[in-house]
């Protein structure tokens, strides 16, 4: 959920009104199916036939940096961190012979204090061999092929402890290796988001941790609602180095197809990359009014991964629909309305706070505004503002449906209140502010609309360029075909920074294919190493289809940035001191051979001031300089020179500092 300060409500008036709309109603559908045959559980045989724990890869405790990262304030809730492996991490790993005569490679993995733990695999490319991730009972996998999504990288599921097993069964008749089909370069170390638990106002017997402040109403005790329920996920995904928590509803298309669309917050899902490693609990609930807390472990889950379909920012109504591999049988689609609710209007929300298990809240419509949320702008035509009478939302709570009767979607939920001195249910009253789905359904209409379409395929589903040293090489061009006999319209979106396309959008038929360029951008690349992204291609409401770009990037030269801190530096009583930077960020190990300030050659300096000249490949080094006595006031001018180790390329970079 978004957060806003309570001083901030009401900053901005807006006197804009929604554009009144037809109103067409779509009542919610449950879903009755036989479980999809990927559902069936093959066990590790390392779990079958209770082998030994193979020798383990101890991670260090969480650094004072990671914990920095963990508890840097966000617009959403923060489960986890992403760690980096050794390089070296896979030579722990070792084969062996079990009593059938199989072989298997195995490892361990832990990473102190945490509480699940996914696995991020590249290059992965085991055939008909199986991998799983696994702890005692508890496992993910098994995984074959090129990956889940057959492109050689993808997110495991989660093994909720701090130490897994990594095992990997090659197919019979594979030829001996020393080591398995895959790399390993990230692990998830999840967390137990912080609990309200010290500072509620009275104390229970000691009981499971709740993470949700306690006036937060379960869903089971109101009977009209419980087939809403089923509707409502909790959403726990991979996004820019963190493990991230949501909430996301199922919502149903208007002929019932049970396409499994699940709607959330654009601030939640936008990049093809967090959608395909979304985690989707759908019974993470009581089982009764006022039941035993839940387990994590025990809900039903999706099967791993999903694909963006569209999203809107906060200024455009913070929506995302994404398309599920599956759901459970047993589950509601949600039905929607496009008209608005009237101000006083009783509405509803279903949600997942603070990561934790299945909540509603109850209030109603009250006068728009439009917000400053965290320097976006929520304008009031595209946002409902719901004050809350019964129960609260928290952070988990973004994405979470609003619900105009049981099972009706009018609206996802973006940002509420938050002070530093105040839990949830201490803040009162609670107004929050939720998407309109009137304004997501304008925009993804043909999906919800489930409006027939032909497929558009590209005639290659893998592209691969490399790029050396920052040279952009050579755009590639893709056919873009289609079966229907009339001119469709597609359209196109690159799910990288550094994917370039020649258009985003066009027609085509049968008898006219569409040629699009694909090129790279080089300057969007910091460092030597291999970059994998997607192109989406979306056509009415057909399932989208993909094109694979993978950019291999090479350096024969270092690129040293150089930086002085602090900057301006501040004499007191005649002291002075800062640090100059030297870091080296492509891959390429250089040294430093001169630096002069304000033209005055201090290169005798360099081993003194720095320790050595050496910078290494990705490293830095640093000179703390500290003094007495007057310095020269204004801008000082620093220029450094160095000469990379292989190549001998020469550098030269400037910075300056300011005195004061």
């Amino acid at each position: 959920m978004r957060h806003l300060a309570i001083a901030a409500w009401g900053a901005i008036l807006c006197a804009s009104i929604a554009g009144a709309q037809p109103a067409p109603h779509k009542e919610p559908a449950l879903y009755v199916a036989t479980e999809r045959a990927s559902r069936v559980e093959v066990r590790p045989p390392g779990v079958r036939l209770g082998l030994r724990r193979p020798r383990e890869l101890a991670l260090a405790p969480l650094s004072e940096t990671e914990l920095a990262v963990l508890a840097q304030p966000g617009p959403r809730l923060k489960t986890g961190i992403q760690r980096s492996l050794p390089s070296e991490a896979l030579s722990t790993g070792a084969w062996e012979i079990t009593s059938e005569g199989a072989r298997l490679w195995r490892m361990a993995i832990r990473s102190p204090g945490s509480t699940g733990i996914r696995v991020e695999f590249r290059d992965f490319a085991a055939g008909s061999g199986q991998v799983w991730l696994y702890d005692g009972s508890q496992y993910a996998g098994p995984y074959t092929g090129r990956g889940i999504f057959d492109d050689g990288r993808f997110w495991s599921g989660t093994v909720l402890s701090d130490s897994v097993t990594l095992e990997y069964e090659p197919a019979p008749g594979t030829p001996e290796e020393s080591g398995p089909p895959f790399h390993i370069r990230t692990i998830a170390h999840q967390v137990r988001p912080p609990s309200h638990a010290a500072i509620r106002p009275y104390a229970a017997a000691p009981a499971p941790v709740d993470t949700a402040d306690y006036c937060n109403l379960d869903p089971n005790c109101y009977p009209e609602w419980q087939s809403a329920m089923s509707m409502v996920a909790e959403l726990r995904f991979e996004d820019q180095g963190d493990e991230v928590a949501c909430s996301g509803t199922l919502v149903a298309t208007r002929d019932n197809s049970f396409k499994p669309y699940l709607l959330t917050a654009g601030h939640c899902f936008n990049s093809e990359d967090a959608a395909r490693t979304l985690e989707a609990y759908w019974t993470y609930q009581t089982s009764s009014c006022g039941g035993q807390p839940p387990v994590l472990s025990d809900s039903k889950k999706s099967t791993l991964g999903a694909h963006l379909i569209g999203w809107g920012t906060i200024e455009a109504g913070d929506y995302s629909l994404l398309l599920l591999q599956d759901v459970p049988s047993g589950v509601t689609f949600g039905g929607w309305d496009t008209s608005d609710p009237p101000v006083t209007t009783p509405l509803t929300g279903i949600h997942h706070p603070m990561a934790s298990w299945k909540r509603i809240s109850f209030g109603e419509r009250v006068d728009d505004l439009t917000v400053d949320v965290e320097g976006d702008i929520a304008p009031a035509d595209k946002y409902f503002e719901v004050l809350w009478d019964k129960g609260r939302v928290e952070p988990g709570s973004s994405g979470s449906a609003l619900f105009s009767s049981p099972g009706v979607i009018t609206g996802t939920l973006t940002y509420g209140p938050s002070s530093p001195d105040l839990t949830a249910c201490q803040i009162d009253p609670m107004i929050v502010g939720y998407g309109r789905f009137s304004v997501a359904y304008s925009a993804l209409q043909d999906y919800f609309e489930n409006l027939p379409a032909a497929a558009v395929l590209p005639d290659k589903a893998n592209l691969s360029f490399s790029v050396v040293n920052h040279a952009a090489p050579a755009g590639q061009v893709v056919r873009l075909t289609t079966q229907s006999t009339g001119q469709i319209t597609y359209k196109l979106r690159a799910d990288a920074p550094w994917i370039l396309l020649s258009s985003m959008t066009g027609t085509l038929s049968a008898a006219s294919p569409a040629p699009v360029t694909i090129s790279i951008d080089p300057t969007q690349f910091s460092r030597a190493d291999r970059y994998p992204g997607t192109v989406t291609i979306f056509t009415g409401a057909a399932d989208p289809q993909f094109i694979n770009v993978t950019a291999t990037v090479t350096m024969t030269q270092s690129n040293v940035t150089a930086s002085i801190a602090p900057n301006p530096v501040v004499q007191s009583g005649g002291q002075w001191s800062f640090k100059i930077r030297l870091a080296e960020t492509a891959g390429v190990a250089t040294s430093l051979t001169a630096i002069a300030l304000n033209g005055t050659d201090y290169s005798a300096n360099i081993q003194n001031w720095f320790g050595t000249n050496h910078i290494p490949a990705n490293g830095s080094i640093e000179a703390p300089l500290s003094g007495a006595g007057l310095f020269p006031s204004g801008a000082q001018y620093f220029e450094f020179s160095g000469v990379d180790d292989t190549s001998g390329q020469h550098w030269y970079r400037t910075a300056t500092v300011v005195f004061q």
